[in-house]
């Protein structure tokens, strides 16, 4: 075998040009795949990661028409029917539920002894943390009982927090104002992350009855995210929540979407670009086949001389009919692991760039390899039988003759 790639080298030296473009159609095959599936694993994990430990179980209830446009959710109607009642009848009398928090937010001024910023301010109620899996960077969280006591606390996210305070644990005791109310800083949440085009760490939550009574004043939630017992069980969920709204409100006027379909414009473009980089793999392997194919049957007449001297001393059909078939492989593999490494290398350092995790398609990898065998295995069956067809004593005696 060694011999045999030797002699392969030797011969494909002599058309460099040839054989890059025959290498490059199963590299761009390879690359296709591997790159694709490189970046939109990086991509997943990022969602996976901004959508936290329960992200696949929580399902968003919005008071309003809310409707995908292009890559983005634009809510075409809102309404002030979704209560806080309602969140405690979905939390109590839907079986699959395990957990709601309603929300309320306002753009609210903030400001302490020396700067003020317009930021975010979101009411919600102490399971929301859970919910969203945030972490506690100093300090903590409000409770049920500084809710219900409807207490002027805040806790604040991380980029709030650095714009206020040095540090997080500076912020700890401190009073800002928010909306001209002075409100006592209990914690700071750790880095979070943007979700849907909003920066969770941009925001500062207070409890949802203070936000209600004493920033707004009104009876009505924007919003509320109810987390599911299971996978299994956020279809039936989804279905007895939709239920119980509409027989409360006597209408449908709302929207529910799981918090992956708040992502669902950017996964469908992620899936079409997967889609065409699978179409383009496919043709880019059978140019490569039909390359390597090409290579192989000049190759036989090119080599008519050394197969048949070999034929002569002694070597069997099997013996000619596998070392081009190897040959074939070779080829193959070689342009292969040269898509690859050049896919991995550029996904890599798209995810550096992104800051996304780190994520190597490792299955994708094999799968092109394994495709790259088949690729070499089709592409050298038939100038490997072709070959056979030739008697040695024919060609040794043209060759006498030139």
């Amino acid at each position: 075998m060694i011999l045999s790639i030797t002699e392969l080298f030797a011969y494909l030296k002599q058309d460099r040009r040839r054989t890059i473009i025959a290498l490059l159609g199963i590299a761009m095959g390879t690359t296709s795949l591997v790159l694709m599936d490189t970046i939109s694993g990086g991509m997943r994990k990022k969602v996976e990661m901004e959508l936290g430990r329960l992200g696949a179980l929580l399902v968003m209830v919005v008071p309003g028409e809310v409707r995908a446009i292009g890559q983005r959710r634009v809510q075409f109607s809102r309404y002030t029917t979704l209560k806080p009642a309602d969140v405690r009848k979905i939390r109590t009398m839907i079986p699959f539920v395990r957990e709601a928090s309603g929300l309320k937010k306002k753009a609210v001024s903030v400001k302490d002894v020396v700067n003020e910023s317009s930021l975010v301010v979101t009411g919600v109620e102490p399971c929301y943390f859970r919910l969203l899996d945030y972490k506690v960077d100093s300090g903590t969280v409000f409770t049920k009982r500084a809710m219900d006591r409807k207490r002027k606390v805040v806790v604040l996210g991380a980029k709030a927090a650095a714009d206020f305070f040095e540090s997080p644990f500076d912020a700890i005791g401190k009073s800002l104002e928010l909306g001209g109310t002075p409100f006592r800083v209990i914690g700071v949440l750790a880095k979070r992350g943007s979700f849907s085009n909003e920066d969770f760490d941009e925001t500062l939550f207070i409890p949802l009855a203070t936000e209600m009574t004493i920033l707004e004043n009104v009876d009505f939630l924007d919003g509320a995210v109810v987390q599911v017992s299971s996978r299994n069980e956020l279809a039936p969920a989804i279905s007895d929540v939709e239920g119980l709204l509409e027989k409360r409100h006597g209408r449908k006027d709302f929207t529910l979407n799981t918090y992956q379909e708040v992502q669902g414009t950017a996964a469908k473009t992620l899936h079409l670009f997967s889609l065409l980089s699978r179409i383009v793999a496919f043709v880019a392997f059978c140019v490569g086949t039909l390359g390597i194919l090409a290579i192989m049957a000049l190759s036989i007449y090119e080599r008519l001389l050394e197969i048949a001297v070999k034929r002569v001393a002694g070597a069997k059909k099997r013996d000619i009919f596998l070392q081009l078939l190897t040959e074939s492989m070779f080829l193959s593999l070689a342009g292969s692991s040269a898509g690859v490494v050049f896919s991995v290398t550029v996904g890599l350092f798209v995810q550096f760039l992104a800051s996304w995790p780190l994520f190597l398609p490792i299955r994708t990898i094999l799968v092109s390899m394994v495709l790259s065998i088949v690729t070499g295995i089709s592409a050298g069956i038939y100038p490997a039988i072709k070959a056979l067809e030739f008697e040695p004593r024919y060609i040794l005696r043209l060759f006498e003759e030139l």
